[in-house]
């Protein structure tokens, strides 16, 4: 996955944050100190969310970026 990809996020973030979408835009990488090296800065609802990068394995890609 890449930043600009448009993705279906699943129902764990979606409660979390009582978003209203499912659909969100990955925004930027965003650099962590640790093992896990980067989360992600998501745009939803009209606002951004920081998801950790494991949302990579749990979500569907509906339009990939160029």
């Amino acid at each position: 996955m890449k930043v600009g990809d448009l993705i279906i996020l699943s129902s764990g973030p979606v409660n979390h944050f009582e978003l209203s979408s499912n659909t969100a835009i990955l925004w930027e990488k965003i650099p962590r100190d640790d093992y896990l090296e980067y989360d992600w800065k998501v745009f939803v609802d009209g606002t951004f969310i920081k998801l950790g990068r494991q949302i990579e394995y749990n979500t569907e890609k509906l339009n990939e970026s160029r």
